[in-house]
């Protein structure tokens, strides 16, 4: 599979539209890419974006709280 094109849709949600790379196959297909959690803070985050911390960094944030 290769990407043709994409488009983000909004600042979480991407579109793109895929192909087989086997000439013989001849599939195509549009796939929906979501963003979920923050792994890593941005050190300039958009202040639009509102996503949610992943587990192991909202435990790494609250141990080093502590």
């Amino acid at each position: 599979m290769k990407i043709r094109a994409s488009r983000g849709v909004t600042p979480l949600y991407r579109e793109a539209y895929v192909y087989c790379t086997n000439e013989a196959c001849g599939f195509r297909g549009k796939l929906g890419l979501e963003m979920l959690q923050t792994l890593s803070p941005s050190a300039t985050p958009n202040p639009d974006v509102k996503l949610p911390l992943a587990p192991s960094l909202l435990s790494q944030l609250l141990h080093d709280a502590n």
